[in-house]
């Protein structure tokens, strides 16, 4: 037997800010179905986050946990985080947390910089950057989450990552820390970008 889903697939990366908010509305459609107890998001500067904070009032016993960039990447690309978009995820329950790129920072991103070369890491970065940006980004937040403890490995979790700003992927998995990357099992893509 088959099973038929649909996948919303964004025509515009560039229309960031109206891809985050229907992809917060197709979490929400997901987490109807009372088994996903755990969303994890990229947030940089917050506002994914403060997107993503009605859904987490609306649904409390959901852990929604936003993932930032390490402070020296953020130094590095020049982010600056907005308080006010951290006062509204605070205060929604959503849980932050800052880390090193689980495929793409630490030592990978130095081995890469010094000798121009790709480390482990990178080679499972570019492979899921044939599917987008915010896939990469999606599977590597799960990592962040589970290697900080706020989110348990093997449980099933709704993840979200986007193209530079804003949110346009988000999966269905199966979560895993990074030391056990190949014990997450992507199930379902949810949203996308269209490549063109």
């Amino acid at each position: 037997m088959a099973k038929v889903d649909e996948i919303t697939y964004f025509e515009d990366t560039g229309k960031w800010q109206q891809n985050t908010k229907r992809l917060v509305e197709i979490v929400g459609k997901e987490l109807k179905g009372g088994r996903v107890r755990h969303v994890v998001f990229a947030t940089c500067r917050g506002y994914t986050g403060a997107q993503f904070a009605p859904l987490a009032k609306a649904n409390p016993k959901v852990s929604f946990v936003g993932v930032g960039m390490s402070v020296a990447v953020d130094k590095l690309y020049d982010v600056k985080w907005n308080t006010r978009y951290g006062k509204t995820m605070e205060q929604a329950g959503v849980q932050f947390m800052r880390g090193t790129h689980a495929l793409t920072g630490g030592i990978d991103r130095a081995v890469r910089e010094e000798f121009h070369g790709y480390p482990p890491g990178a080679l499972v970065a570019q492979t899921l950057y044939l599917f987008s940006q915010g896939m990469k980004v999606a599977v590597e937040v799960i990592a962040m989450a589970c290697d900080a403890g706020l989110i348990p490995e093997g449980k099933q979790v709704i993840a979200c990552g986007g193209t530079g700003s804003g949110a346009d992927t988000a999966i269905a998995a199966t979560s895993a820390a990074s030391a056990n990357l190949f014990g997450m099992t992507i199930h379902r893509v949810l949203a996308m970008p269209l490549k063109k």
